[in-house]
């Protein structure tokens, strides 16, 4: 057998580990010099950083040490492959260009917006600075956000109204370390990491759909139609979608190839971002129970009980890393419970926002269109009709969806619609829509292509009416 060169065999692992030490001190040092450092107090543990000199010293002695004993793939070859190979990885080179252009396109047009239409009954949004357009992402749900990440989380169990405790800790968490970072600018760390999150999470669906639909073409067009997607304005926006899509494409990705522990850190991220997210949970292990199932049938075992039990051992491990989305949210919900005594106050606190579970049936689109008519109900509430349009479209996807893309992709697709519906109707239901990444791979896989421009224009003109809308505070949330 021939031997190996050197080149080829992999750098030993505290290499690795050496290097990125090294590269997180420099970052710390370039942070310092910028702004001044950070201090953290998590805990009561204090972390600091206020000096430039000593995290360069600390990479330099690092470096030093790591290139004296292993000379191998310096550092700086080392990022230059990597920044080489991103640049040449077909999924980042695909969607790139349809990312920048619809997200840093909403915020264009809400900046336009602002100074054509201003803001609804000149209300102005909450101010974090001097200039608007450096306020454009302090919208609605972002001043939650911005509080729990200043603030931290407070519950006043006297109060029947909206409190912070009813929004996951993902984004707030994010924000604080971020905006730490950024020399005290929490919000627009918010703003950095939700566009960063969007376009890994494009990145991952166009890989899953590359592997489903067998064409680069259909794969970029399914990026396309969910980046273009009315209700996509909040990947542009500080909301958790962004977070919510790139933990849930990349936990599928990643369980695909059975890569666990990226798979649970993926699901993790979705326990701790959206209050369903834990769900997620379920769809995951079908992904590998299901061809598992099919493997054993095919091997011949005739007897059903042993192929279930064979399909459930081969898919423990998939179960497992399924088990962090709802590790994320019992470990908030320990939190909750050590601040307000009960575990599942974040869930009872959603009532204030109008989201009780049935009372959709009593008042909402059903009895608006019973009264006014379909066309009255638009005319009278156009938002309100696409958030019921969007859920009407993706609950009829949940069939076709199955049965394209397997039970995994359906079984996402219901567990992100039917708790929402069921709790409170069609209210934000379209930006949930938004994250279900297997309708819009689904679509890319049916629609003539002929026909796929015209899909996708319609898409953007409408996510640029609702990109007017949210950021002069006339709604579409």
């Amino acid at each position: 057998m021939r031997r190996l060169p050197e080149q080829a065999a992999p750098l030993p692992r505290w290499v690795r580990l050496a290097d990125a030490v090294a590269i997180a001190a420099l970052a710390l040092s370039a942070q310092a010099a910028a702004s001044g450092g950070f201090r953290f107090d998590i805990a009561g543990i204090g972390l600091s950083v206020t000096s430039w000199f000593r995290p360069l010293a600390f990479a330099a002695a690092i470096l030093a040490l790591r290139h004296a004993v292993c000379r191998r793939s310096p550092l700086h070859e080392r990022l230059r492959r990597g920044v080489r190979r991103l640049g040449q990885d077909a999924s980042v080179r695909a969607v790139f260009s349809i990312w920048a252009a619809t997200r840093f396109g909403v915020l264009l047009v809400g900046l336009l917006a602002m100074g054509a239409f201003g803001f609804r009954e000149n209300t102005a949004p909450f101010r974090i600075y001097e200039t608007e357009a450096l306020n454009l992402p302090a919208r609605f749900d972002a001043g939650w956000y911005l509080d729990v990440a200043a603030n931290g989380y407070k519950w006043d169990p006297g109060s029947a109204g909206q409190q912070n405790i009813a929004f996951m800790p993902a984004l707030p968490l994010l924000m604080r370390v971020g905006g730490r970072l950024l020399g005290g600018h929490p919000l627009w760390a918010g703003q950095i990491i939700v566009l960063a999150a969007g376009l890994w999470g494009f990145v991952y669906v166009h890989r899953l759909a590359r592997a489903q639909l067998g064409d680069e073409a259909r794969a970029a067009t399914a990026v396309a139609l969910q980046a273009s997607y009315p209700f996509a304005v909040f990947y542009s926006a500080v909301y958790t979608e962004a977070l919510y899509l790139l933990g849930a494409a990349g936990a599928f990705y990643h369980v695909a190839r059975r890569q666990y522990w990226r798979t649970a850190a993926f699901a993790f991220l979705c326990g701790l971002a959206r209050p369903h997210g834990f769900l997620l949970a379920l769809p995951l292990w079908l992904a590998v129970f299901w061809p598992a199932l099919v493997e054993s049938r095919s091997a011949g075992v005739s007897v059903l009980g042993r192929r279930l039990v064979g399909a459930l051992r081969a898919s423990a491990p998939a179960a497992l890393a399924s088990g962090a989305a709802v590790a994320g949210v019992l470990l908030f919900s320990g939190y909750v419970a050590a601040l307000t005594g009960r575990p599942f106050t974040w869930l009872e606190a959603h009532q204030a926002w109008g989201r009780v579970f049935g009372a959709w049936l009593s008042e909402g689109p059903i009895q608006e269109i019973s009264y006014r008519g379909v066309c009255g109900y638009v005319l009278a509430q156009p938002i309100d009709a696409l958030n019921l349009s969007a859920a009407v479209g993706c609950l009829a996807a949940i069939w076709p969806v199955t049965k394209r893309l397997g039970p995994a992709c359906g079984a996402l697709v219901a567990v992100l619609l039917l708790p929402p519906l069921a709790a409170g109707g069609v209210i934000s239901i379209g930006r949930i829509t938004s994250v279900g990444f297997p309708v819009f791979i689904w679509l890319a896989g049916a629609i003539p292509v002929r026909s796929r421009a015209p899909w996708i224009a319609v898409f953007a003109m409408l996510q640029g009416w609702g990109a007017s809308l949210f950021f002069t505070l006339r709604g579409f949330i």
